[in-house]
């Protein structure tokens, strides 16, 4: 008989994403002690690409999420100044922003996860179904794949098990894993990474998996 595999929650000391969501988080908590520069946030994360910060920067300016306070000298560069920012409009969820500041359409993740929190019970095809809008199509195989890793980290009960006969899983989310409103990331070992408790959380017997969604 096999045994059960255990659900393990691991802090971070580090940020495990360079996405939009983890410069976000660091540009929140530079934001409570002043002003910042794209290269306070570079030597706040360790996997960091200077011009994805900048990019993303950028576009929350044009976007007017943030705003330009002053400059400050650059170190080594007599002539050269950088912007320094203050946030404008403060938001726990990262604004996702086109290169014209224009808004951008909610993650795949993001839409399945508010689908969960508002959702008695559910199917993989239901959350994908729901979860979609006229701005972002949400695909069966997406859905189930998210449906399935969060399932293993322990943020879905199961209510009813998928049946030979073609009826599907049923699934609700499990009220001590709903942690808050940004949705849990799939990482490349099988982890799922919580931006709302900054932990990751999974199943070691399947940390060996590099498969992603």
């Amino acid at each position: 008989m096999p045994v059960p595999s255990t659900i393990i929650t691991l802090p971070l000391s580090v940020p495990i994403s360079t996405g939009q969501e983890a410069i976000w988080q660091i540009i929140r908590d530079l934001d409570k002690r002043g002003p910042w520069a794209v290269a306070d946030i570079d030597s706040s994360t360790v996997k960091s690409v200077i011009t994805t910060i900048s990019e993303y920067v950028a576009r929350l300016e044009r976007g007017g999420f943030i705003e330009v306070v002053g400059t400050k000298p650059v170190p080594g560069r007599t002539l050269m100044k950088a912007n320094l920012y203050r946030v404008k409009v403060k938001t726990s969820e990262a604004p996702r922003v086109r290169r014209d500041g224009t808004p951008a359409p909610p993650s795949a993740q993001q839409q399945m996860w508010r689908a969960m929190r508002s959702l008695q019970q559910f199917t993989y095809r239901d959350l994908a179904r729901i979860a979609t809008t006229d701005d972002l199509k949400i695909g069966e195989v997406t859905a189930k794949t998210y449906v399935q890793r969060l399932s293993d980290a322990g943020y879905l009960q199961l209510l009813q098990p998928a049946k030979n006969s073609g009826g599907l899983a049923i699934y609700r989310l499990n009220r001590k894993m709903n942690s808050g409103p940004l949705a849990p990331q799939i990482l490349r070992t099988h982890f799922v990474f919580d931006p709302n408790r900054k932990v990751v959380v999974g199943d070691p017997s399947l940390a060996d998996n590099a498969e992603a969604v």
